[in-house]
């Protein structure tokens, strides 16, 4: 890869949906010896108003900083690291600002089955889909602009499909690592040994674990058939553009259902927004 006007190693970018499966692809690429993905930041603090791509790196560079001690290329080198990047599903919202980075920085997008993604953002309750239909059309807004970008800079970027990087996973990895231009090394099979680079969560605790293929179809006995259809309905352009249905039952709903799943939305996600705000502050207090 080129490198930026810094003089740093252009930054690799890695984005998706939320519940997509991009904290464990952070965690793979990580063990390679050459690579280094940082597990999100701020980005209102990155992504300022107006700022180029100079200033964007110098908002992560001062971030760096303060978390470790060092800027970037010190990080790099006292870790015997080549390459970094930002992992970060925020990143579908700057977009614009990261056209300017093409095309020295290389992008990579994963996608999952809608429906998994659904389920997972109900489950985990952090206030992004609080019900299969809020779900479904925030996946697919967000899907549809990864892919706008994909298509607008081929060269750029990759798009991996998270069920494709469980069932084939070395394949995969080989691929990702010929569109970064670095050689393939076997420690990223080895991801799940090596601790964690940040501090995890329930939420991502299947990353210490080796690929398991139930990860990908796990939502098949959680959803029920009337959300299974309420997804394919609203979010059937995508998951038929990825392979994820071919034809499905249309379960469109009543105006009266889908301003009840946006109230919803609405009030139990930010119940669920605010709860995930306070919870750090309350289990300070009771330790």
């Amino acid at each position: 890869m080129e490198h930026a006007s810094s003089g740093l190693p252009s930054p690799i970018f890695l984005l998706g949906t939320q519940r997509s499966g991009t904290t464990l692809l952070t965690r793979i690429l990580s063990a390679h010896p050459d690579i280094f993905i940082q597990n999100e930041l701020p980005l209102d603090t990155i992504f300022t108003p107006g700022a180029d791509v100079d200033a964007i790196t110098a908002n992560i560079n001062r971030h760096f900083n303060i978390r470790y001690k060092r800027d970037i290329q010190s990080f790099l080198e006292s870790n015997n690291k080549r390459f970094w990047g930002l992992k970060d599903p925020q990143l579908t919202e700057h977009l614009d600002a990261l056209e300017s980075f093409v095309p020295h920085s290389k992008f990579i997008v994963i996608v999952r089955d809608g429906r998994g993604v659904v389920n997972s953002y109900i489950e985990n309750r952090w206030g992004l889909g609080t019900n299969a239909y809020t779900g479904a059309l925030r996946w697919r807004r967000e899907v549809e602009q990864q892919v706008r970008f994909t298509e607008k800079f081929p060269d750029a970027c990759i798009i991996v499909k998270f069920e494709d990087l469980i069932e084939d996973h070395e394949n995969q990895l080989r691929k990702i690592c010929e569109h970064l231009g670095i050689t393939f090394n076997e420690c990223m099979l080895d991801y799940h040994k090596e601790k964690m680079k940040y501090v995890p969560n329930k939420q991502n605790l299947n990353t210490n674990k080796a690929p398991s293929k139930t990860l990908a179809t796990q939502w098949q006995n959680k959803l029920s058939q009337k959300e299974v259809d309420i997804v394919n309905t609203y979010a059937g352009n995508m998951l038929h553009r990825f392979g994820y249905i071919e034809t499905h039952k249309d379960q469109c709903l009543s105006g009266i259902s889908k301003f009840y799943y946006k109230v919803h939305q609405a009030v139990l996600g930010e119940l669920q927004i605010q709860y995930r705000l306070k919870l750090p502050k309350l289990s300070k207090r009771f330790k």
